[in-house]
């Protein structure tokens, strides 16, 4: 949801769901919805050629009301992005088999930005389309615009767990990050995303979010966190976009202090203080703590 204080803040959810046309899919993606809160969600390999608002009540809530969809072909593919209208407008700028771009307009102060949900072709010329058409794309100076999804490709042969894999892949991925002047947004807490689901696992990243430049001016608080698993060999992810820079609960000494003429005083006093303990380390660790949060104090006039 979006949280409408002088800050802007609102969730995107992601998902390869591997199909959407069972019970249990569409309870699992039902779930994510309500544990991200989101205001938008991304779902690739939907398996399904036709959306309507009703299937689509299935699994999603009802602020949930706009939507647009690429359908898949046959047994393969397929991307669905939906979103609250209430918070977002949302006018189609791609549709096609490997992506779709959705320009967002805030209903709260009328910025916008763009969201391309990605499920990138595995081989032959589908994949040489996607990859020459994303080298090709052309993102403005001042534009906010993310890029999220299932990409079918990795950054290093490191994002896998086994030794292996497409070393020219690599290189073209990097090149095309490169091109676009795209950051990554790394995924916090998990090195991969999915997996082949055997005994003995292959386990690849292959869900990644990007951002262009000025994105990170604009939203320097933003977050790609992983979600638990309840079906799928890919992991949910949500990012998290937020205006605000947490601050560091981190202490830090400014040498211009001890020029000041009662720098000393205050932590001659603050050091002599009486601690209640008995253990010498203890009572050291106590008074350091107490000295800080004087000297914070301090520091503020």
């Amino acid at each position: 949801m979006l949280n409408t204080n002088k800050k802007k803040s609102w969730n995107v959810l992601n998902w390869n769901i591997r199909g959407i046309n069972s019970e249990d899919k569409c309870n699992a993606i039902r779930l994510k919805l309500d544990e991200s809160n989101c205001a938008v969600y991304c779902i690739q390999e939907t398996k399904r050629e036709h959306f309507d608002h009703s299937f689509i009540r299935k699994f999603a809530p009802k602020r949930f009301d706009q939507f647009a969809h690429s359908p898949s072909q046959g047994n393969s593919g397929g991307i669905l992005i939906g979103w609250n209208s209430s918070i977002f407008s949302g006018q189609v700028i791609h549709n096609l088999r490997f992506a779709i771009t959705i320009k967002f307009t805030s209903n709260h102060n009328n910025d916008t930005w763009m969201l391309t949900s990605v499920y990138g072709p595995c081989q032959g010329i589908e994949r040489d389309v996607f990859v020459n058409w994303l080298n090709d794309l052309e993102i403005q100076d001042d534009s906010n615009w993310m890029f999220m999804g299932d990409f079918n490709l990795y950054r290093s042969l490191t994002d896998r767990n086994n030794p292996g894999g497409n070393l020219n892949d690599v290189f073209i991925f990097n090149e095309i990050i490169s091109n676009l002047g795209l950051l990554e947004i790394p995924l916090k807490g998990r090195k991969y995303t999915w997996s082949n689901m055997q005994e003995d696992p292959l386990l690849e990243q292959l869900d990644w979010c990007f951002t262009s430049t000025n994105w990170i001016s604009q939203y320097p608080n933003t977050l790609w966190l992983p979600l638990s698993k309840p079906t799928s060999d890919h992991i949910p992810c949500m990012v998290q976009i937020d205006t605000a820079i947490p601050k560091a609960n981190v202490f830090r000494f400014e040498n211009f202090w001890v020029e000041q003429s009662d720098f000393l005083e205050i932590v001659q006093s603050t050091w002599n203080s009486h601690v209640t303990t008995t253990n010498s380390v203890t009572r050291v660790t106590a008074k350091f703590k107490l000295l800080r949060r004087v000297l914070k104090k301090w520091s503020k006039g």
